[in-house]
């Protein structure tokens, strides 16, 4: 199995094709706005080749292959139990937790390798004349032989969404088939939105929605190298890129991991030999694959999403203690609601395996509606989460001076002096962890943290609503209802019923 740095130098001997803000890169993997996300794939070969990083993630991500009889990373292991998928739900959170950032070139792949398994095992049982899973099968033993890492990549253009791909304006907005030779097929069309694909060997490309009998170009399955001719890639844009590309290491919250990464890819007229297309016009298998695909990836999104709600507890939690109120009531109840709802959505995932089912190649597919309540659940999970947390960090989340203002001469000095917290807490320490908060909670613009704390932080307005409700007055109204005699004074204060 490969180690990080391994990982790193097999990048630099391929080719891929990247463009980063309107510039193609060639050394892509040293760019600023995509290092985090070579860091965090780094970072997980380092964890399955050395034991001593961490024993438990260790333990969680090798595990044995039964392709090869060798040891294999869980994200390309074939599902067999319920135990993997619960090994899958515990190394989710285990990783977000340890890098906080996202490690999609390698976690899509589990959920595109076990459909894809499973759907074209079916087919061969059922008679199929194409040998798809046998090809599946010879691909993922040399996958697995050579620790590559593999994008999954579903997700296409869709253009008009009430369209299917055959009524489409521009035939490819979805990906498919243009050509069929003797050697393999040529396909052409995008995927869109793949997390950490620039950054995997690997493209593993299956279709994104079930298909009629008309779409059978659009029914196609295959694999090639990100550096593969006619294969090109483009960073998305998303603002807070920009941040790694114009601010100080030290201003960046997770700055090593940073948090999302993910690019558009572009087929044009790229060459598929047969040998690596394992789906070529069965539209008919298109709709297993595409719900399988969709609860193998909301179980390992939603896992994932604990590990990053553990994380904002926790800098939640050192933010309070640097500010002098780790013990107050309100802040201990807001991470217990944040703790709550991380293992509500831990346990609805873990319901969702321990209520699989067996598919005939012995892949268990999780519950598909226990899964989605998951994940259902942590959509709003996560934006509590995020406004919980710039409720008990405070406006220092995005007002906080820069690490060049600090380095001002006189002018830093007073910066430290007046961003002081408890007695104890470095000035510096309180500033890094601000930064963490803020790129944890996700909300990087100004408006949403300052809509929450300016004019007094939530806790000061209900302060205002226990001093000012008056409760004694909505009690007599509760008791006259009830029929309970009001009570009247002595004049030494006591009461007593009339």
């Amino acid at each position: 199995m490969m180690n990080g740095d391994e990982y790193i130098r097999s990048l630099q001997a391929m080719k891929t094709v990247v463009y980063v803000n309107g510039q193609k890169v060639s050394d892509y993997y040293n760019h600023p706005v995509m290092k985090p996300a070579v860091n965090t794939l780094a970072a997980i070969y380092d964890l399955a080749s050395d034991p001593e990083l961490d024993r438990d993630i260790h333990a969680l991500i090798v595990t044995e292959s039964d392709l090869t009889g060798g040891r294999v990373n869980r994200f390309l292991k074939i599902l067999q139990s319920q135990e993997d998928l619960l090994a899958r739900m515990k190394l989710q959170r285990a990783l977000m937790r340890y890098t906080g950032g996202c490690f999609g070139g390698r976690c899509v792949a589990g959920a595109v390798i076990n459909s894809l398994w499973s759907v074209t095992y079916e087919m061969e049982k059922a008679g199929c004349s194409a040998p798809y899973h046998q090809r599946f099968r010879n691909y993922m033993k040399a996958v697995q032989e050579q620790d590559l890492a593999v994008s999954g990549n579903i997700t296409d253009a869709k253009g008009d969404r009430s369209l299917p791909p055959h009524r489409q304006s521009d035939p490819d907005l979805y990906v498919r088939v243009v050509e069929r030779r003797k050697d393999g097929i040529v396909v052409n069309g995008a995927k869109l939105q793949q997390s950490g694909a620039p950054v995997a060997h690997e493209r593993l490309v299956v279709p994104t929605t079930a298909l009629g009998p008309d779409d059978e170009p659009y029914a196609v399955a295959f694999a090639v190298p990100g550096d593969a001719e006619g294969v090109v890639h483009v960073n998305d844009s998303a603002c807070i890129n920009a941040k790694f590309e114009a601010m100080d290491h030290e201003d960046i919250g997770n700055a090593t991991f940073g948090m999302h990464q993910s690019a558009h890819i572009f087929f044009d007229n790229v060459f598929v030999p047969w040998e690596r297309v394992f789906l070529c016009g069965e539209w008919e298998a298109s709709r297993d694959l595409v719900h399988r695909f969709s609860d193998f990836q909301r179980l390992a999104s939603s896992s994932c999403r604990c590990g990053y709600i553990d994380l904002c507890i926790g800098a939640a939690l050192a933010m309070a203690d640097y500010n002098g109120v780790a013990s107050k009531s309100h802040i201990q109840e807001k991470l217990i609601d944040m703790s709550v709802d991380a293992e509500t959505i831990y346990g609805l995932v873990a319901g969702a395996s321990a209520h699989s089912t067996d598919t005939a190649s012995g892949v268990p597919l999780p519950d598909t509606l226990i899964i989605n309540a998951a994940k259902l659940y942590m959509n709003d999970a996560i934006l509590r989460t995020a406004q919980k947390l710039a409720e008990i960090g405070g406006g220092i989340l995005v007002t906080r001076p820069s690490n060049r203002d600090l380095r001002i001469p006189k002018v830093g000095d007073l910066l430290r002096k007046y961003h002081k917290g408890r007695d104890g807490i470095d000035v510096g320490d309180r500033v890094k962890m601000a930064r963490l908060c803020e790129s944890l909670s996700g909300l990087a613009s100004m408006t949403p943290i300052l809509s929450v704390i300016a004019a007094g932080p939530p806790a000061t307005q209900r302060l205002n609503f226990r001093l000012m409700t008056d409760l004694k007055r909505d009690r007599r109204a509760a008791e006259r209802l009830a029929g309970i005699a009001p009570k009247k004074k002595h004049k030494n204060g006591k009461e007593f019923s009339r």
